[in-house]
C-alpha cells in the first residue's frame, strides 16, 4: 500500500498535481483546515479529491456536525453517499444545547461499481455488573461471533479521544482495516503476477495523531462564528396565543395547507419524522420521490415550522443521515444549530457497516433563552452496564448506580421490538424517544406540533406529559388510530395494549440454526434446503416456516 501524508502546506498542491483517477482512497481531516474561515477553499479541495479518485475509490471526510452537512451536500452531488460515521469523542460543553461527544467521518464512493469496504469487527463489550454482553442478544447469543461484532456507523467502543480537529490513531487504523480493494493486476500485465499497489492520501499530516504535532483547533471552538449565526435569521415575532380549537387536535389533511392556518410564533416545539424516501408501504404517501422533489417538499414544511415556532421554541427533525445533511444545510440559514444528535438504533443487520445511525437535528429560533430542561433528563445509567431489566433491578438494589451525562449520542433508546407495542405503520418511533425530546424542550402546558404525525406517538406522549398537542396527517386511518389512543390517554392515562401470544412451535429458531451450523461444519460449506432433506433427517419446510428467508436461517452457520 502506497500512502502519501502531505502536511497542510503541501495538501492543496499535492491534490492539484495528482493525475485524475489515480488514488484508491483519501482520508481528509477537515477539522484542521479551519473550515469556518475557508469553506470555499475547502470545497475546491474536495473537488480535487473527487477528480483524483479512481472509479470505486473511497473518500473519508472527518469533521464536526456544525459544518459537515454543507460539505456532505456538496459531495453528494458528485459522489455516492454511503455513511455518516459518528465517532464518540472527548466530551466538551458548548455554551448552549447538549454536551457533545459527536465528531464524524463521512464516507463517499466514486461511481456505481463495487463498494470497496470489508466487514470489520470490534471486540464484544461486557457489563461491569453482571458480566454478560452489553448487547442483549435476546436468546440469540449463539449468533455471537467469537472475534466480535460487525461495526456499525456509530463508533462508541474505541478509546475516547479528540476527533474534532484531528483524526485519532485508533480511528485511522479502523478506517484502514475497512479498505478492501482485493488483489488487482496492472492493466496490460496479462502474463505476470504483478499487482497494482493500493494508493491513498491521508492528510493533512498535522491532523493525524501520531504522525506529527497536531495543529488543530481547541475543542472549545465547536460552535464558531460564521456557522453560529444563521444567514437569514428567522424574525422573532411576538408569541401568539392559540384559540382552544387549534390545540389538542389531530387534523386530517395536507401538512402544508394545515400549517398555514396557524399564526406566526404560536408553537413551543415542532417535531418531524418524515418518510425517508425508501419506498416504504405508506397508504397515502408516495415514499419514492425524485431526490430534488423530496428535498423541496421537506424544505416547504420546514419553512412553515420555522414560521410557527416561538422565540423560545425548538425544532427537532429525525431522518437518515443523507437527508439530515440537506435538512441541516437548509436550517443553518434560518435557525441556530444546537446539536446533531445521533440516535444509535440498529435495526436488522445488513451491509458492510451495520446501519444504526439516525440523525436527530436540534435547532432553536433564538441563540439563547430557549426552553431547555437539561437538569430534568441530563443523567443516564453508565454505558458500561447492560440494559437487561434483571441486571438493572439487582444493581440498583445493591446501590450500584453510576451515572453519565446525557450527550448528543443516544444509545439507550431502542427501536420498538415487540408487536404488542406497534401499530399498523412502517416506521413507528418508540415513546421513549419522544418523551426525552418533549421533556428537554417544553414545559407543562406548552404546545407540541407534529405535522407528519403518523400513528400519533408525538401527540400521545405530549398528552401523557401534560403538554398540548397538534397533529396532522394525510392518512385517515392513521388519524383514527391516533385519536383512539388519545382518548385512552384521556380516560386511563396511558394506551392499553394487549399481549400477543407467540405461536408454539415444535422447534425453536436457535435449535434450527444450530442444526444448520453443524451441517455446514460437516459439509464444509453452507447447506442448501436439498442438503437438509437428504442428510439432516429434518424437513427443510420446517426452516422456511420459521424463518422469512433461507439466508436468515443460515445466519449462525456462516463463516466470518
Amino acid at each position: 500500500m502506497q500512502i502519501a501524508y502531505p502536511n497542510q502546506d503541501e495538501l492543496k498542491r499535492t491534490l492539484a498535481e495528482a493525475p485524475a483517477n489515480s488514488l484508491d482512497f483519501i482520508v481528509l481531516a477537515t477539522g484542521a483546515l479551519f473550515p469556518q474561515e475557508n469553506l470555499p477553499a475547502l470545497k475546491a479541495c474536495l473537488s480535487d479529491c473527487v477528480r483524483v479518485l479512481k472509479n470505486g475509490g473511497l473518500l473519508f471526510v472527518q469533521g464536526r456536525p456544525d459544518y459537515l452537512p454543507e460539505l456532505g451536500v456538496f459531495l453528494d452531488e458528485r459522489l455516492r453517499f454511503k455513511y455518516w460515521i459518528a465517532l464518540q469523542s472527548s466530551l466538551h460543553q458548548p455554551t448552549q444545547g447538549l454536551p457533545s461527544v459527536h465528531a464524524a467521518v463521512l464516507l463517499f464512493t466514486k461511481g456505481n461499481g463495487r463498494f470497496n469496504v470489508r466487514r470489520t469487527r470490534f471486540p464484544h463489550q461486557y457489563c461491569a455488573a453482571c458480566g454478560k454482553t452489553l448487547k442483549d442478544w435476546g436468546g440469540k447469543s449463539h449468533l455471537m461471533h467469537p472475534q466480535g461484532y460487525v461495526i456499525s456507523d456509530v463508533w462508541k467502543d474505541l478509546p475516547v479521544e479528540d476527533n474534532y480537529g484531528r483524526i485519532s490513531q485508533t480511528v485511522l487504523e479502523t478506517i484502514l482495516r475497512m479498505l478492501d480493494f482485493g488483489s488487482r493486476r496492472t492493466e496490460g500485465t496479462l502474463f505476470t503476477a504483478e499487482r497494482e499497489p493500493i494508493k491513498g492520501l491521508i492528510g493533512p499530516k498535522d491532523a493525524i495523531a501520531g504522525r506529527s504535532a497536531a495543529v488543530t483547533e481547541p475543542r472549545g471552538q465547536y460552535s464558531l462564528p460564521g456557522f453560529q449565526k444563521p444567514e437569514y435569521e428567522a424574525p422573532l415575532s411576538t408569541p401568539s396565543v392559540l384559540p382552544n380549537r387549534m390545540f389538542n387536535v389531530i387534523h386530517h389533511g395536507d401538512a402544508l395547507e394545515t400549517l398555514k392556518q396557524y399564526p406566526d410564533a404560536s408553537i413551543d416545539l415542532v417535531f418531524a419524522d418524515p418518510p425517508y424516501n425508501l419506498d416504504k408501504p405508506y397508504t397515502r404517501y408516495d415514499d419514492e420521490r425524485e431526490e430534488q422533489q423530496y428535498i423541496s417538499w421537506c424544505n416547504d414544511w420546514l419553512r412553515e415550522y420555522i414560521r410557527v415556532l416561538k422565540p423560545t421554541g425548538s425544532l427537532y427533525v429525525l431522518n437518515l443521515p443523507r437527508w439530515s445533511m440537506y435538512h441541516a444545510a437548509f436550517l443553518n440559514r434560518y435557525l441556530y444549530f444546537q446539536n446533531w444528535i445521533v440516535w444509535d438504533a440498529l435495526s436488522e443487520p445488513r451491509g458492510k457497516l451495520m446501519p444504526a445511525h439516525y440523525g436527530l437535528l436540534f435547532y432553536t429560533k433564538s441563540p439563547k433563552g430557549f426552553t431547555f430542561n437539561y437538569d430534568a433528563v441530563g443523567e443516564l445509567d453508565a454505558p458500561y452496564y447492560c440494559l437487561r431489566a434483571s441486571c438493572i433491578r439487582k444493581r440498583k438494589a445493591n446501590g450500584i448506580d453510576d451515572k453519565v451525562p446525557l450527550t448528543d449520542i443516544w444509545w439507550d433508546v431502542h427501536r420498538i421490538k415487540h408487536k404488542r407495542d406497534r401499530d399498523y405503520h412502517p416506521c413507528q418511533l418508540p415513546d421513549a424517544l419522544l418523551e426525552r425530546i418533549i421533556r428537554l424542550s417544553t414545559n407543562e402546558g406548552d404546545v407540541v406540533l407534529d405535522a407528519l404525525v403518523g400513528v400519533g406517538t408525538t401527540a400521545v406522549v405530549a398528552a401523557r406529559l401534560n403538554r398540548r398537542y397538534v397533529g396532522i396527517d394525510l392518512d385517515k386511518n392513521y388519524v383514527e388510530i391516533t385519536r383512539k389512543k388519545l382518548a385512552e390517554v384521556e380516560q386511563y392515562g396511558t394506551v392499553h395494549r394487549q399481549s400477543i401470544p407467540k405461536p408454539k412451535r415444535k422447534y425453536t429458531k436457535k435449535e434450527l440454526q444450530l442444526i444448520l451450523r453443524n451441517l455446514a461444519n460437516e459439509l464444509g460449506r453452507l447447506p442448501t434446503p436439498e442438503d437438509v432433506d437428504k442428510i439432516s433427517g429434518y424437513d427443510s419446510k420446517i426452516f422456511l416456516e420459521v424463518f422469512p428467508t433461507w439466508g436468515k436461517a443460515l445466519k449462525a452457520a456462516k463463516k466470518p
